[in-house]
C-alpha cells in the first residue's frame, strides 16, 4: 500500500473536518464515521463497497455516505485524488431542516454532477483560507447538494429495541465498556455466535469491531479537542496509544498524530 499525500484540517470553527488524499495501491477496510462523508473526486476511480453493495466513482462525481454506515473504499494501481468533509451530523440535520421540515435523504451513494462536485473541491481546496470563509463555502455546498439531490425524509417508526439494538446503545454511551455477549445471549436464550452474526448483519460490523471502530471516532473527536494522544486513547477504552493509533490508520488512513498537526497548527 502507498499514500502520497494524506492531509487534514481542522479548526475550531469548522462544522467537521477536511481531508485531502492521493492515494495509489491504497484500500480502507470496512468501517464506518460518526459523520456524514462528503467526497469529491478530483482525479481517478474509487472503488468501494456500503454495506457490501459495490459502487465506483470518478472525477467530478460526489460520494455521500451516511453516518454509521459501513463501507470500504480506494484504489488500485492507478492514482486516486479526493478531497472529503466530515460533517458533524447535526449541522448537516440544520441545512436539511431548513429545507425540508421533517429532514432529507440523499441518493447515492454516488451522485454524478460535475458543476457541484466542483464546488465542493472549492469548499475542500487544500489552501489555507480563514474557518469563517471555509465554513460558508462548506454551507453553499451543502445547501446546493440537498437542493438539488434530496427528497423529504421518511417516516421511521422504531420498535421497542432488541438486542441487537440495546448492545449498540451500550457501546456506543460508553466507548471503553467491555460488554458480555455471552451474558447477553444467554438473557435472550440465544447462541453468543448468533447475537454476532445478527448484529453484523444490521449493523455492517461484528459487536467488537464495531466497538472498536466507535472508539476510533470518539477519539477523533478528543483530539480535535486537543487531548493528549494517550489520555485519548485511555478515555475511549484502548490498551495504548500505539493501539489506537493502528486502529485509527486503518480507518483513517494517516496516523492521529497528522489530525493533531492539523488541529495545532489552524492554517485553515
Amino acid at each position: 500500500m502507498a499514500v502520497s499525500r494524506h492531509i487534514w484540517h481542522c479548526g475550531a470553527g469548522l462544522p467537521g473536518d477536511v481531508l485531502i488524499a492521493d492515494l495509489r495501491a491504497y484500500r480502507y477496510a470496512p468501517h464506518f464515521h460518526d459523520a456524514w462523508s462528503i467526497g469529491a473526486i478530483e482525479h481517478g476511480r474509487c472503488t468501494f463497497t456500503v454495506h457490501g453493495q459495490a459502487h465506483a466513482a470518478s472525477e467530478g462525481d460526489l460520494v455521500v455516505i451516511a453516518p454509521g454506515q459501513v463501507h470500504t473504499g480506494g484504489t488500485s494501481a492507478a492514482p486516486l485524488t479526493y478531497r472529503m468533509a466530515y460533517i458533524d451530523a447535526q449541522w448537516f440535520d440544520d441545512h436539511a431542516r431548513a429545507l425540508f421540515a421533517d429532514g432529507a435523504r440523499l441518493p447515492g451513494p454516488v451522485i454524478t454532477a460535475p458543476g457541484l462536485c466542483a464546488q465542493w473541491l472549492a469548499a475542500l481546496t487544500p489552501d489555507p483560507i480563514p474557518d469563517p470563509a471555509r465554513r460558508e463555502r462548506l454551507s453553499a455546498a451543502l445547501f446546493g447538494l440537498l437542493a438539488a439531490h434530496a427528497g423529504a425524509g421518511d417516516l421511521v417508526l422504531t420498535d421497542a429495541p432488541d438486542v441487537c439494538a440495546l448492545l449498540r446503545e451500550r457501546m456506543a454511551a460508553d466507548p471503553s465498556c467491555a460488554p458480555d455477549l455471552e451474558a447477553l445471549a444467554q438473557a435472550q436464550d440465544r447462541h453468543r455466535t448468533t447475537l454476532v452474526k445478527q448484529f453484523a448483519r444490521r449493523y455492517g460490523l461484528p459487536p467488537q469491531a464495531w466497538l472498536r471502530n466507535w472508539r476510533v471516532a470518539r477519539a477523533r473527536v478528543l483530539l480535535r479537542d486537543g487531548l493528549p494522544l494517550a489520555q485519548a486513547a485511555h478515555a475511549v477504552g484502548f490498551a495504548d496509544q500505539a493501539h489506537l493509533t493502528r486502529v485509527f490508520k486503518q480507518v483513517y488512513g494517516s496516523t492521529p498524530g497528522v489530525l493533531q498537526r492539523a488541529g495545532a497548527s489552524h492554517t485553515l
